[in-house]
């Protein structure tokens, strides 16, 4: 199941978000098995669900970024990061909710912390690559598409914006 899916959009736009499922908890990795877990869920998702190298995926910027991991009945199962691109804006990164978990509405839940924090922080403008297939999940949570899709990672990705 895909991110979009996750999200409760369909192809022809978005409908109303699933309730998340109860007993989740968003906060940010305490520690170094914290962001283990963050490590091993994004090489789940990305590296042997989508075959992305791990080169690729691990790095080397996450020292600069903010961790989010989500926890499911005390289970790590979604995570994201977001990294300071230059004042007032950022990039949301490495979004990923394992494959058992979608469709809950965990990501959306895990989507709207990032960006209550980003709004409670005062960045005017959140961006991100996102997949193509989960271009209807972030236009759902307030983003617009900018520009032509490309390849990362062997993947369609598309630009997409998001202004306070």
């Amino acid at each position: 199941m895909s991110a979009a899916e996750d999200s409760g959009a369909a192809p022809d736009g978005p409908r109303p978000r699933p309730a998340a499922a109860a007993g989740f908890d968003i906060s940010e990795p305490a520690g170094a098995a914290d962001m283990a877990a963050c490590f091993a869920i994004r090489r789940a998702v990305f590296c042997i669900e989508q075959g992305v190298a791990e080169d690729h995926e691990i790095d080397g910027r996450d020292p600069e970024c903010r961790h989010y991991l989500l926890r499911l009945g005390g289970s790590a199962v979604g995570t994201a990061r977001v990294r300071p691109v230059e004042p007032g804006i950022s990039k949301i990164e490495r979004v990923a909710v394992l494959a058992p978990h979608r469709g809950g509405g965990l990501g959306s839940a895990l989507m709207r912390r990032v960006l209550r924090d980003l709004d409670d922080a005062g960045c005017a403008t959140a961006l991100l690559h996102a997949q193509a297939h989960s271009e209807t999940f972030y236009r759902a949570l307030g983003f617009a598409t900018e520009g032509a899709p490309f390849d990362e990672a062997g993947i369609p990705h598309v630009r997409m914006v998001r202004r306070a």
